[in-house]
């Protein structure tokens, strides 16, 4: 297949730049002149609302924040869907599967469903965040192992492939919060029957809390392993809904690259084949990767140094905190089993032209493709013209 060069189109940074059609059919124009294949679409948007008109989820136009409003009655998938057909665009509608609030305005599924939510290690935590998100996020999650989320993310997904013509899903936040969430007694049933075994100390068993930062106890690389095969088996019943739908449907996942830290998500996006060995890893945590469930995978290499040697002269922690060193580490999780798609954040280049283009060419160069979050940045920069000149 042809590389892909992705384009995300995040419906709340650019809602209110494309309530107009107009700006929906000149987004399309200036994706084809710059040679983007793929538009990526929300159909579910962090806080758990749906752009189209969900049987299960609230429409975004019941977002509390008033520049959403100008939505109802309107279906922004299916518009993007219309705009883009005949272009030769894919279309790829984006799920954020287990994000379902908002925790500043106290909106979203998870309010209705407080049974629904991450426990966290101790609720002063519970905002504590990844690599993966903005301090600021005020995103709030449900617990994956929940029988009534799963059978609620899986009718949406269900759903969006029977109702919408498109060319694929992909998976966003579909993972754990973050280290401390979730803890609740569900969580703690489900991995004592998984150990075969009481956790005699809980949660310290699992681990403690050092100046505010986690120590592993005992049980730590078994408590990973379960929170990643939790998700992996989730991403696998996915698959069997976007699969049986029709089988020629794109299957694909965001992650972050940071592969050594993504315990904090609770997830094991590498190859069953890769058996890493971190200190917090079990012996059998290569069973938990999912990478082979997927057609190909996009990893946020969301780092303004864009060489390994940007990365060592700014003295950066290790050398996957590069575009460059992040596309390495991708492909050695990943072990060759699926192709991997470098994506980048273009507010890591603000003011740097010059940067973003040579990391859209490394991403080209050394990955599968490339992945650009988000069209917001492209219009805010006016940076279409050094797209179309660079790719």
């Amino acid at each position: 297949m042809e590389q892909p060069n992705i384009l995300w189109v995040d419906f709340l940074a650019n809602a209110t730049r494309l309530l107009e059609p107009e700006k929906m059919k000149e987004l399309i124009q200036h994706a084809l002149k710059c040679k983007i294949t793929h538009l990526v679409v929300d159909a579910k948007i962090p806080y758990g609302f749906t752009t189209y008109p969900s049987e299960f989820a609230y429409h975004v136009s019941e977002l509390k924040d008033e520049q959403y409003h100008t939505w109802k009655g309107r279906d922004f998938l299916q518009e993007m869907i219309h705009h883009a057909k005949g272009s030769g665009l894919k279309v790829i509608a984006n799920v954020d599967v287990f994000a379902e609030g908002n925790g500043i305005d106290k909106e979203g599924m998870v309010y209705d469903k407080p049974e629904w939510q991450v426990v966290h290690y101790n609720e002063a935590l519970s905002n504590m965040p990844t690599a993966a998100e903005n301090h600021n996020d005020p995103t709030v999650f449900v617990n994956p192992i929940h029988p009534e989320v799963e059978a609620y993310e899986l009718n949406i997904i269900q759903e969006i492939v029977r109702n919408y013509e498109i060319d694929g899903v992909v998976l966003d936040r579909c993972r754990y919060p973050n280290i401390y969430g979730d803890f609740s007694s569900l969580s703690r049933s489900k991995f004592e029957a998984y150990i075969g075994a009481e956790v005699k100390h809980w949660p310290e068993d699992i681990m403690t809390l050092e100046d505010k930062k986690p120590a592993f106890g005992p049980h730590f690389p078994k408590w990973a392993e379960f929170r990643a095969k939790n998700i992996k088996n989730f991403v696998k019943k996915a698959k069997n809904v976007v699969k049986t739908q029709n089988s020629d449907l794109i299957f694909t996942i965001y992650v972050g690259s940071w592969y050594p830290l993504y315990y904090n998500e609770g997830v094991n996006w590498g190859s069953e084949t890769y058996q890493p060995t971190l200190d917090w890893t079990a012996e059998t945590y290569h069973t938990s990767g999912y990478a082979e469930e997927f057609d190909f995978i996009m990893t946020g290499c969301y780092y303004p140094e864009v060489t390994i040697e940007e990365a060592l002269m700014n003295e950066r922690p290790a050398t996957w905190y590069s575009v460059e060193g992040a596309i390495e580490m991708s492909k050695e999780a990943i072990n060759g089993r699926i192709p991997v798609i470098a994506s980048l954040f273009l507010k890591d280049y603000d003011n740097n032209v010059e940067q973003f283009k040579k990391a859209v060419q490394l991403c080209k160069g050394k990955s599968d493709g490339v992945m650009l979050f988000d069209t917001v940045y492209l219009e805010d920069y006016q940076w279409w013209n050094e797209l179309e000149e660079t790719i």
